[in-house]
């Protein structure tokens, strides 16, 4: 029996626009679904109304008996007076009520004659309903996001956004629901942590539906794939890598079908060509034929009426629609880029800390001219504080830093570009490049939509303004591109874009990442800060 099913589901905004449009599918225990899509797809909004936080505006939802659900939404982490602990903990409400219960014995005894034997009462029936593993879980799992014993005990008031974000995450993983909602799960995890989340769900008895960006993440913890696309839904049975063979395979067979049509209709057409080609040669009599002319004429309309029947025939058919094909980019043309020189950079016992906390120390590194550097490590570890000693925004506090001959450095900040917001994506691309028509056509190989390219910056998303600093980085001219987590806020097929652009480009390019997919294709070369700084190659890696 399902968990959850969906029959005909329909959502539509206020003002008329129609988001989806007749979703209808099962959810069964143990489902793990992969939902993916372009941004303002409706991936958050769908999320949302199977969580029961939106109704639909058509069709209708069924819910198993007793069915518990767990939401992790993407925005507004967690917040609040009560510690991280005691947060998680309350995610089972049967045993948070019997801690609460416990912690007013615990600071009241004496009070009351029978409060031994209560307070007794109430320790068996925590440790019988799983309050002790509850608590041990939770350790656990704090631990692996990240949230160690000082986090754990601290308000959530006091904590970074990333850090509440971590502490939802937890809560939700441990709250005992029979289904898991996901939005965005892996934001504010580093690789390390990754990898512990996958392993978390693959461990999981529990079904869930996963929103993410994170195509390593997808790949390895889901069996199916929802995909919305211009507001219908696409069902595939296997991970995001299959759905996208599929895809490909279904959009080869849309087009054979296609072809095929249009060959047919054009074998009709000049098989009735002929046939009237025909009726106008046998409706006279040949030279010296003495038969009536009626005898002609009616042959004539015979071959003529042929001929109408095959058109007519051909245009009874099931049209094919043409399939959708998106507009051919031209090449990126980075013939402007001046070439450096073979050594692009060298750091020699490079260190740096922050009173106490040593990031890195004695660090060199030699970058040859077209590798590609992708530096990994957790959080804290000074990924970034490294490409900003490169970039030269920080010194370090001890060792040099040697950049070669010819060598322009381009650097995106992960906290945000400064974009000016009044101006267009155009005027700000075209402070490094003149020519528009290279201008819209990096934009385009971002997926910036083609309405966005002349909207003030102030008006765009974060992905849109991202789209538009990585725009006027990579025609800026510089070979060597030093990338700080520069796939934070792209949807999936901006990624794939990114991935294409950084494939033609023919500098050097030094990246921090979570993104281990992007690692995996465009690396050669990996500096891992969490084993002292030492460098090694990508594929030997295991990224």
């Amino acid at each position: 029996m399902s968990l959850l099913a969906c029959h005909h589901v329909s959502f539509c905004y206020s003002g008329g626009l129609n988001l989806f449009d007749g979703f209808s599918f099962d959810i069964n225990p143990q489902d793990r679904l992969g939902l993916i899509g372009a941004n303002g797809a409706g991936k958050s909004t769908l999320l949302r109304i199977l969580a029961g936080e939106l109704s639909p505006t058509g069709g209708e939802i069924v819910h198993a008996k007793e069915l518990r659900t767990a939401y992790l939404p993407q925005e507004n982490p967690a917040d609040g007076a009560e510690t991280v602990f005691d947060y998680v903990l309350a995610a089972s409400p049967q045993t948070a009520a019997l801690g609460e219960a416990i912690h007013a014995l615990e600071t009241g005894v004496g009070d009351d004659a029978t409060a031994p034997n209560r307070y007794a009462e109430l320790l068996n029936r925590y440790a019988e309903q799983g309050g002790y593993q509850l608590e041990a879980d939770a350790t656990g799992v704090l631990d692996s996001l990240g949230l160690h014993a000082e986090a754990r005990a601290s308000r959530l008031a006091e904590l970074s956004s990333g850090q509440r974000a971590r502490a939802r995450l937890a809560r939700c993983l441990l709250s005992g629901a029979k289904l898991l909602l996901l939005d965005e799960p892996s934001n504010h995890l580093d690789i390390t942590a990754l990898e512990w989340l996958e392993e978390y769900l693959l461990g999981l008895q529990t079904a869930f539906v996963m929103v993410s960006h994170d195509r390593t993440l997808l790949n390895r913890t889901t069996d199916r794939t929802f995909e919305i696309e211009w507001g219908k839904l696409l069902v595939f049975a296997g991970n995001f890598d299959f759905s996208r063979q599929q895809r490909a395979l279904r959009n080869r067979q849309e087009w054979e079908r296609y072809d095929v049509s249009r060959r047919r209709a054009a074998a009709a057409e000049r098989a009735a060509q002929r046939r009237a080609k025909l009726a106008r040669r046998v409706q006279s009599a040949p030279r010296g034929v003495k038969e009536s002319r009626d005898f002609y004429r009616r042959k004539a309309a015979k071959v003529a009426r042929t001929g109408r029947l095959l058109k007519e025939r051909a245009a009874q058919q099931a049209q094919v629609p043409k399939p959708w094909q998106e507009q051919p980019i031209p090449a990126l043309d980075f013939s402007t880029m001046p070439r450096s020189g073979d050594v692009v950079l060298n750091l020699v016992g490079v260190s740096k800390a922050y009173g106490s906390q040593r990031l890195f120390e004695k660090l060199s590194l030699s970058v040859q001219r077209g590798e590609r550097w992708a530096i990994a490590g957790p959080n804290g570890c000074g990924k970034t504080t490294l490409l900003r000693i490169v970039a030269g925004d920080e010194v370090p506090d001890q060792g040099r830093v040697h950049t070669g001959t010819q060598v322009k450095a381009g650097y995106f900040a992960q906290e945000g570009e400064n974009l000016d917001p009044a101006l267009t994506p155009v005027e700000i691309c075209r402070q490094v490049r003149g020519d528009e028509t290279e201008v819209r056509t990096m934009l385009a190989c971002l997926k910036l939509p083609p309405e966005r390219v002349l909207s003030p910056v102030g008006t765009l998303s974060a992905g849109e303004r991202t789209k538009t600093a990585l725009a006027r980085l990579l025609l800026s001219g510089a070979n060597l591109l030093l990338l700080d987590e520069p796939t934070n806020h792209l949807e999936i097929e901006a990624r794939e874009a990114f991935e294409a652009a950084l494939a033609e480009y023919p500098g050097t390019v030094l990246l921090v990442s979570h993104d281990r997919y992007l690692i995996r294709k465009l690396a050669d070369h990996l500096l891992d800060l969490g084993s002292v700084g030492v460098p090694r190659p990508a594929e030997k890696a295991g990224r």
